[in-house]
């Protein structure tokens, strides 16, 4: 029966795929299956997914700031400050380190399929090679959207110093009042402030409050447009009809698709078949969930027994992003948030320029920083880095419908087979 290409197989599995969607597990399920046809090493690693996360945790900021700006209005200002303390304490929690707060509602089970693929004499070496099946709409794509996520941060500190200002101002008129009336009747009150100079005083006291509170108001408006701006972005997608969400052909179908077929290649274990006849080196193939809704599904698997069993955790990981496209080859020299990034492995990038000076390819260019499934990876130390296909000058649009299958070609997707491949065998005669 004849195998296959890549890109076949993408024509088949280029759907939107959301965390969540039936779409979404029909395609883990078909992965699962063409994998226990082709190795006995197969796991099916199961973990709580958030599949509606961003939007949520989006949803609470966006209500916590806007019960802040009436809590400084309401002059309840210390509630204010504890609320607008909360949001970006629950925003570290869900996105820094992953810990489920207001999104462990409609929570459910997410999956990660991993196949290990072993050579035939003792094994020296190991690599793994990684891609996440999910896909995502969003109503603006990844440059449009880094304006609202900088400002962010900014419209949180904007609410905590409107609240400030609110305990500000609130201090200062009751140390006006206080002042104003230390013993006298109200009536008594009112005409001693038209001559003392006391009264003066405590007047520009009072201009004092009422600019406070203005400024704090205004501060608060911010803050709730910045927040309201950012939930946008995270939970706009999810109400796009079906024919105007992404297909996910580059992001990530396309490198689903290329392990797929490289699985096929490895379980025939021989030169005939197009892949490498590997004889000290395992291979695995991990297939995550959850990427798309802040790598749960990588997260999951990096702080777990599964990522270390076999010896795993001691080789390189090769996680793969954008395949297929017109740009140069490309990796990316760092993975995670704007808190916390991490380098990516030197050793892992000289097998990837390596593999590609060997099949007379010109050298991988340097892509920046990603937030992406080899993030995780790094930061429980695994000697990972991401690759594919990418021009940082000239960046590209994913995640909306323009992710088809024709920005995808079939020739480029064959040839990352081959680098991949190479970087096996590269791996493997080290062994020898």
């Amino acid at each position: 029966m004849r195998r296959l290409t890549p890109y076949e197989i993408l024509l088949s599995i280029a759907v939107p795929r959301p965390n969540g969607s039936e779409a979404c597990e029909r395609t883990a399920d078909f992965i699962a299956d063409r994998m226990v046809e082709l190795t006995p090493g197969v796991t099916v690693q199961e973990f709580f997914l958030r599949p509606y996360m961003p939007a949520m945790v989006g949803l609470f900021m966006l209500v916590a700031a806007v019960a802040c700006v009436l809590l400084v209005l309401r002059r309840r200002p210390w509630i204010a400050l504890l609320i607008a303390l909360l949001i970006p304490a629950v925003y570290l929690l869900e996105f820094e380190v992953n810990v489920p707060v207001v999104s462990r509602i409609a929570g459910r089970t997410g999956t990660n399929i991993i196949a290990d693929f072993l050579p035939g004499g003792p094994i020296e070496e190991y690599i793994t090679f990684s891609a996440h099946f999910d896909s995502k709409t969003e109503l603006l794509d990844h440059q449009q959207r880094k304006p609202v996520h900088n400002f962010a941060p900014v419209a949180m500190v904007c609410l905590i110093v409107a609240s400030v200002l609110g305990i500000v101002a609130g201090a200062r008129e009751r140390r006006s009042f206080r002042g104003r009336h230390p013993r006298l009747s109200a009536s008594r009150s009112s005409r001693s402030r038209l001559y003392s100079p006391r009264a003066r005083h405590s007047g520009a006291d009072a201009r004092a409050v009422i600019r406070a509170r203005r400024i704090a108001v205004l501060l608060g408006i911010v803050g709730v447009a910045g927040l309201f701006m950012l939930t946008f972005v995270f939970a706009g997608g999810l109400f796009m009809p079906i024919e105007k969400q992404s297909p996910g052909a580059r992001d990530d179908g396309s490198a689903v698709a290329l392990l797929l077929s490289m699985a096929d290649k490895l379980a025939r274990g021989s030169a005939a078949s197009g892949g490498p006849a590997l004889e000290h080196t395992a291979v695995r193939l991990v297939f995550f969930g959850g990427e798309e809704v802040n790598m749960q599904g990588s997260t999951a698997y990096a702080s777990s027994e599964i990522a270390k069993a076999g010896g795993f955790n001691k080789g390189i990981v090769v996680n793969c992003e954008l395949l297929g496209g017109d740009e140069p080859y490309a990796y990316w020299e760092s993975s995670g948030t704007f808190l916390s990034k991490f380098p990516s492995s030197e050793k892992a990038i000289e097998l990837y320029q390596s593999a590609l000076s060997s099949l007379g390819l010109a050298p991988a260019v340097a892509a920046g920083s990603i937030f992406d499934d080899s993030g995780p990876m790094l930061a429980a130390g695994f000697q990972a880095v991401t690759v594919g296909n990418s021009d940082p000058e000239r960046p590209d649009s994913y995640h909306n419908a323009g992710d088809g299958v024709g920005n995808v070609r079939p020739e480029r997707l064959n040839e990352f087979e081959r680098v991949l491949f190479a970087m096996a065998s590269a791996l493997d005669g080290r062994g020898r």
